[in-house]
């Protein structure tokens, strides 16, 4: 009997000392998970906050994991968030590229076609009678898309200016609908660019 539990203490001992000898290395691995993550993670969140949120989740569940004591489990999903946080970094690259590009193609087209708009809604304001094409309600929906669409590009282009590229793409889209809304309630040709 005494035998026995000799070697079951030493069993337990033993399984212990295994546990708590992947402690420490879990331990490092969570830490290189959490450098990798920190480095990344301001920057990403402005382009793809939602893969930034899905990375942090992953690392509550590995520290979840630590925390229970399945260091083995630790082991071998830490360092695939490192490779994880290099994935975002990469995808957020590419959506500031993207959103930027987007933003000056907008920028280049956008005020010109405003301003056709806004010239042309002038010279029928000042005429005694609108075009055979023009209804009085189309003018003047042309008229309100004009002056959304001057205020929805102050607003894009106070959003660039702050550093807010996606919020500055998404007001310059609506500015471009506001436009085009316009461009064809008067009967003007559509920039091929802005179909799109």
């Amino acid at each position: 009997m005494r035998g026995v539990r000799g070697v079951i203490c030493a069993m337990a001992l033993a399984l212990l000392s295994a546990c708590a000898s992947d402690k420490a290395p879990a331990e490092q691995a969570i830490q290189g998970a959490e450098a990798a993550i920190a480095q990344v993670k301001t920057e990403a969140a402005k382009w793809i906050p939602d893969q930034v949120r899905a990375l942090d989740t992953s690392l509550a569940a590995v520290k979840d994991k630590f925390a229970k004591g399945d260091y083995k489990a630790v082991l071998a999903e830490a360092p695939a968030l490192a490779t994880q946080a290099k994935s975002v970094a990469e995808a957020a690259a590419a959506k500031k590229a993207e959103l930027t590009k987007s933003w000056e193609e907008m920028s280049a087209g956008l005020p010109k076609m405003i301003e056709a708009v806004k010239s042309r809604v002038d010279i029928l304001s000042k005429s005694k009678k609108l075009p055979a094409n023009v209804t009085k309600e189309q003018f003047e929906a042309a008229k309100t898309d004009v002056a959304a669409a001057t205020q929805g590009w102050t607003d894009a282009m106070a959003a660039y200016t702050g550093g807010n590229i996606a919020d500055a793409v998404t007001k310059a889209n609506t500015v471009k609908a506001k436009t085009v809304e316009a461009l064809q309630a008067l009967g003007m040709p559509v920039p091929p660019a802005a179909k799109s």
